[in-house]
């Protein structure tokens, strides 16, 4: 592994901090062009092939970071710890440097008091941070594939304000579940906005699900819709009340991997919603591949209802033709 000034190299690949676009990591003339392959060689010494990956993982997100912060011009909010007081615990939005805190998260300018439909992001489980969906596709297919940047412009372009989860980095025993408890009651359900919709990912759609259970509610009075992304969760095996599972039935569309086209149904008795094909096996392009479908799906929930219609008989229509 060679370090330059904004490169990295790692196994003849030159990955650049690009100035601008999002098309992922560029490899210089002179390097090997070949998309990065994650390879076990035999004999290798594995701490210096895990030293290299954290490598690469860092500086790809050090990178997302920088695209968020300084071409979208969001901003990272920390989440510091809540007070505990007799009667539960109240959570406090300011935060001052040093002060022990909870990880972070980043948000859309003015998400806060914006009164637009606000769209949260939570990625799968592991070794992924805020603004990726997968690391790894980031690095061997660029960040069209494997980062949420192209899901936060398009939010931006159609009106949304964006709100990206940060699971995987909270504090010292803080599970995903807890981190996404803990930004639901300090940001979520402080916003302006009374429209919430959710994209969750492999761990994220558990992650979710867990929350529906411990806030049923604020969740079903706040959230308009939630695409699932070849999620982990179960009906089955979370506590879901039946309010639950009614909702979920119907704001809830699930993408699973299929050989089929992407968005033909494929059914099963335990989805507890639509469920439709992602178009792909693979686990890591499945945010990608549906990207569409995701944003017609939520344009669908938040568009207004018609009003049903039906007849009224009146007593003298119901009387025609009667002696």
């Amino acid at each position: 592994m060679e370090r330059h000034a904004h490169a990295l190299i790692i196994h003849g690949h030159r990955y650049n901090n690009l100035d601008g676009g999002d098309g992922g990591f560029s490899w210089e003339p002179g390097d090997t062009q070949e998309p990065f392959v994650f390879r076990f060689q035999r004999g290798r010494d594995l701490d210096a092939t895990q030293r290299e990956d954290q490598a690469l993982c860092l500086h790809i997100t050090q990178h997302v970071h920088s695209l968020l912060e300084e071409q979208l011009h969001f901003f990272k909010l920390y989440l510091p710890p809540p007070i505990h007081h007799k009667g539960g615990h109240r959570a406090n939005l300011r935060y001052h440097q040093g002060d022990p805190c909870l990880g972070y998260v980043y948000m859309s300018p003015g998400a806060l008091e914006s009164t637009a439909t606000l769209l949260v992001l939570v990625q799968d489980r592991g070794t992924v941070h805020c603004g990726l969906w997968s690391w790894r596709a980031a690095a061997s297919e660029g960040l069209a594939m494997g980062s949420m940047i192209p899901y936060v412009r398009k939010a931006l372009a159609d009106g949304y304000s964006v709100l990206l989860m940060n699971p995987n980095q909270g504090g010292v025993g803080e599970t995903p579940e807890d981190h996404a408890h803990h930004v639901w009651d300090l940001i979520t359900s402080r916003c302006t906005t009374s429209r919430v919709v959710v994209i969750a990912h492999g761990y994220g759609g558990l992650v979710f699900v867990d929350l529906l259970c411990r806030r049923p509610q604020e969740v079903v009075r706040q959230v308009w819709a939630v695409a699932f992304l070849d999620s982990s969760h179960s009906l089955w095996h979370q506590p879901l009340g039946a309010v639950g599972r009614e909702w979920l039935r119907t704001h809830s569309r699930r993408w699973v991997l299929s050989s089929k086209p992407l968005n033909q149904p494929v059914g099963s008795l335990k989805a507890g919603c639509l469920q439709m094909s992602a178009g792909t096996q693979k686990h890591e392009a499945a945010p990608s591949v549906c990207m569409e479908s995701v944003f017609k799906f939520f344009s669908k929930m938040l568009s207004p209802k018609p009003p049903t219609s039906f007849n009224i008989v009146t007593r003298s229509r119901s009387s025609v033709g009667q002696v």
